[in-house]
């Protein structure tokens, strides 16, 4: 079965990405206007398979495209129980949305899923585990620490989508406050390069097939640096990585 990884968008501004299969599309957020998605997916197609889209917390740059989206493709929606009511209580209610329990394993018919909690500073957020075939994608950003027990859902997965939001020299420098600086920073705030990576060296001998460090900030971070990054994994980790920009695509990347 033909299984295709598409990143849309990636970064403070906007996040989305689907993994497509022939008969079927997995979302994961949904945090940019209608257009960019259907500049990378076909809309025609879209509407022919079954759509599923997974909410990894409320944050406006996850979920700002969400109202356009269901309209038009009335997707099955899933979040976990303190997500789905902090979308309820910002932007009303949606039907047809399936609450989730961390660590749970949901068998959907066409892939499995694992929701895993993370640490964010929202109501209740996920990573996702997805299991589809004989491939496994994992989608881990938003998360201001990774905890042990996270740890062992980015092992042994064909694509790693792992936050490496900020370098901590630039966040410290940058033209940030004080608070929103602590924030970022924090135990509940977002990953930074250097976590990330020590958090690669952790799991690249489990079997990882593909990294994309995703979710870079566009104030505290370099795209030139976080190459520089990409390449260190794949010289010391021997683990393809590559680095996710702000509204530029990645589309068809076989798993």
């Amino acid at each position: 079965m033909d299984i295709t990884f598409n990143c849309v968008s990636s970064g403070s501004s906007g996040n989305c990405y689907f993994l497509e299969t022939p008969d079927s599309a997995v979302f994961i957020d949904c945090g940019v206007p209608l257009k960019y998605i259907l500049s990378v997916a076909d809309e025609k197609r879209l509407l022919d398979k079954e759509i599923h889209l997974f909410i990894t917390h409320e944050h406006h740059d996850h979920i700002s495209g969400l109202k356009p989206f269901v309209n038009r493709f009335s997707p099955k929606i899933y979040a976990s129980e303190g997500t789905a009511s902090a979308i309820d209580d910002s932007i009303g209610h949606l039907s047809h949305i399936y609450v989730l329990k961390g660590g749970c394993e949901y068998d959907l018919s066409r892939f499995s899923v694992i929701p895993f909690s993370i640490s964010h500073d929202c109501a209740e957020p996920f990573g996702y585990r997805f299991r589809i075939g004989e491939k496994v994608a994992t989608f881990a950003t938003d998360l201001g620490v990774v905890t042990k027990d996270v740890e062992r859902f980015l092992c042994c997965t064909d694509v790693l989508v792992l936050e490496s939001n900020y370098e901590p020299s630039l966040l410290k420098d940058g033209k940030y406050p004080a608070y929103l600086k602590k924030r970022i920073a924090g135990h509940k705030g977002h990953l930074s390069n250097r976590d990330a990576m020590k958090i690669l060296g952790s799991v690249s001998g489990s079997g990882i097939g593909r990294v994309y460090l995703a979710h870079v900030s566009e104030e505290n971070n370099d795209y030139a640096l976080l190459e520089n990054y990409a390449s260190f994994c794949k010289k010391n980790y021997l683990t393809d990585t590559y680095v996710l920009r702000k509204e530029t695509p990645e589309t068809g990347i076989i798993l």
